[in-house]
């Protein structure tokens, strides 16, 4: 019932939202144009946001209008003799919004990608863990793997994501799962390991092992923490890293061990950083395309045991602060 209600609530503020914003578009461009002037910023970085939102907004009318069209085919019987259809048909539509989203982000942000080549992914099914440095990172995967590779993709996402209408929507059709973070830890990583059992073949599983976007207050917040409770290493990893925030094995393990034969992609990015913080204004547009890379380790040389898999998984973590690192000092002038 609690899943429903939130459901209603978050279509209904996106049906409202978007006619909403779209006549009050003149008084609110020309209010982002003068707070744009005031601040000097001649790139209007508040006129682009502005424009993305009601972009966004769009987006969402359009996966809803075609999700209630599917659910009405489905009602009359359209998918009776062709199981397996309707999923493929949302599953294209995954790919579209993302995509899309991506392509209106570059026409007003001037979001481009500086990619690996999508031939090195693995041809089967593969665990995706990857960096979380803001909100707008999420949608990769979906970019690369569902508009990319032309395969289904399965996210574990934290349960606030299901306030985005189409994510609430798409998500549970698309056998997604979303984590109550302040629940069971293992009552979590035991859904997690069923989740992943029951996925598509030759899917992607994609986890962010964070838990959260990092931004410098949060890792000065999980190190404050993580001393204060006397975790000694997992506070000393804390402080080695510059832009990540430490990972928490917990999903991962869960994915690891439901799916046993998978290989495992490390995805890592460089240019989304801050692009939910309060000095995302004067970032805009991006300078700079995004460096999207990955690193795909054989399941063989992976380790068994969980302990081990816990160092394994902190090194890969260690390894990507590195390149981060690396990468955005060939950026500074």
């Amino acid at each position: 019932m609690e899943d429903r209600r939130q459901r209603v609530l978050a279509i209904t503020a996106v049906l409202i939202a978007l006619p909403l914003t779209v006549a009050l578009l003149p008084i609110l461009l020309i209010g982002a144009a003068l707070a744009d002037a005031w601040g000097r910023l001649w790139r209007f970085p508040t006129v682009r946001l502005v424009m993305c939102a009601v972009v966004y907004l769009a987006h969402e009318w359009i996966g809803l209008l075609l999700a209630a069209g599917l659910r009405m085919a489905e009602l009359v019987g359209v998918f009776r003799n062709r199981p397996g259809r309707q999923i493929e048909i949302y599953r294209s539509i995954q790919a579209w919004w993302a995509s899309s989203l991506m392509r209106w982000a570059g026409r007003f942000l001037r979001v481009r990608f500086d990619m690996a080549d999508l031939d090195t992914l693995p041809t089967k099914g593969f665990i995706v863990l990857s960096r979380h440095a803001s909100m707008v990172d999420a949608v990769l995967p979906a970019v690369i793997v569902a508009d990319g590779l032309d395969r289904f993709i399965h996210y574990v996402l934290k349960a606030e994501l299901q306030w985005d209408a189409n994510l609430n929507v798409y998500g549970r059709r698309l056998g997604n799962y979303f984590v109550q973070r302040e629940g069971d830890g293992d009552a979590e990583a035991a859904a997690i390991a069923h989740f992943a059992r029951g996925t598509q073949p030759d899917s992607a599983l994609v986890i962010f092992p964070e838990g959260t976007y990092s931004t410098p207050a949060r890792r000065a917040k999980v190190r404050a923490s993580l001393a204060a409770k006397g975790e000694d290493e997992l506070a000393a990893l804390a402080t080695e890293l510059n832009h990540l925030l430490p990972p928490k094995p917990g999903g991962t393990l869960a994915l690891l061990d439901s799916q046993p034969d998978l290989d495992v992609v490390v995805v890592g990015h460089v240019g989304l950083e801050g692009v939910t913080d309060a000095g995302l204004r004067k970032r805009l547009p991006l300078r700079h395309p995004v460096v999207v890379r990955w690193w795909v380790h054989e399941r063989s040389t992976i380790p068994t045991d969980d302990e081990k898999r816990i160092a394994w998984l902190n090194d890969q973590w260690r390894s990507l602060d590195r390149w981060v690192d690396d990468v955005a000092a060939e950026r500074t002038p």
